[in-house]
């Protein structure tokens, strides 16, 4: 009996070994930085629990080229003499933890929960931080010009994705009333001056220099300016832009002359929709922003490639 279990302990320590080996073993080298079969699992692992979430699959060339590409950009840095900084990543996974209301150590377990490993985790956030050092370093010029981005902008059927917001210009007229007896006169006048507008017997501009008892707006036809669209709504806006604001939000367009509205203690009002405009600066800095990605993007994977001819990379074969 006693024999058997010293045969089993020595199998078993021997089947140990071998295991060790094989997870120790290197399957190839980039330049001087050796690739395990350790470290192919692990990847494998995690870049499959990530293609899995998109309904796709990775291949075990996939893994190879992921973990070539990473040695890759770790020579390069090493070539400039930058070295990214265990704190730098530490610091990156702080401020992600923070994200979901988690310490790190909460985050960490909620990964090992997810089946996803902390230390390829990690290794993902040094992989990003080395891409956007070298972006900088390798890449020459990923600018774009406004008229590449006006060009691009115009010939995408997409237009949505880069329209940040709607800018509102609001005119109005205001009708003064401090006692009764002017309430009831100055809504009569209120109620005629906007028949004449919506009738355009007379413009907006001008009734306003005739009618207006607003006298910052009264000379310049009665102009409040243009307002984004999306501050409907807020407390912090005067009654007469938000009710403008508002009659775009409902659909009404440039021209629309609202109902004669009342400023409780004031008076009363009508606004007018003098246009409705697209904020081009906003689209054209979002349309530049996009291509630059873009190009910095593709001149980073052509830069890769090209460093991959010209790495010494062996593979081990089995």
């Amino acid at each position: 009996m006693k024999k058997i279990i010293i045969l089993s302990i020595l199998i078993l320590s021997k089947s140990i070994f071998l295991y060790s080996d094989v997870v120790n073993s290197i399957v190839a080298t980039v330049g001087s930085i050796p690739i395990t079969y350790e470290d192919f699992i692990s990847r494998k692992s995690f870049l499959t629990l990530q293609a899995r979430s998109v309904g796709q699959r990775v291949t075990d060339k996939m893994v190879y080229k992921d973990l070539v590409e990473e040695r890759i950009m770790y020579l390069k840095l090493k070539e400039f003499n930058y070295t990214i900084e265990e704190t730098d990543i530490s610091r990156r996974l702080e401020n992600i933890a923070k994200q979901y209301n988690l310490t790190i150590k909460q985050f960490e377990r909620q990964l090992k929960s997810e089946g996803i490993s902390y230390e390829e985790y990690r290794n993902s956030i040094k992989k990003q931080i080395a891409i956007e050092n070298l972006s900088g370093l390798v890449i020459n010029n990923a600018e774009v010009t406004d008229e590449e981005a006006d060009e691009f902008y115009k010939s995408t059927k997409n237009k949505s994705m880069f329209e940040s917001d709607t800018l509102v210009k609001i005119s109005w007229i205001f009708f003064e009333a401090k006692t009764f007896v002017e309430k009831g006169e100055k809504r009569d006048l209120a109620i005629r001056v906007r028949n004449i507008a919506i009738n355009n017997n007379k413009s907006f501009e001008e009734l306003a220099k005739m009618y207006s008892d607003d006298k910052r707006t009264k000379n310049s036809g009665g102009d409040l300016g243009y307002n984004l669209l999306y501050d409907a709504g807020k407390r912090s806006l005067p009654a007469q832009v938000n009710v403008g604001l508002s009659l775009v939000k409902r659909g009404y367009r440039a021209g629309t002359v609202s109902t004669v509205r009342e400023l409780v203690g004031r008076g009363f009002y009508i606004v007018k929709i003098t246009a409705v405009e697209k904020d081009n600066d906003s689209i054209r800095t979002r349309v530049k922003n996009y291509l630059s990605e873009q190009k910095l993007r593709e001149s980073f994977v052509k830069w890769l490639d090209d460093e991959t001819k010209r790495v010494a990379i062996k593979v081990y074969e089995e």
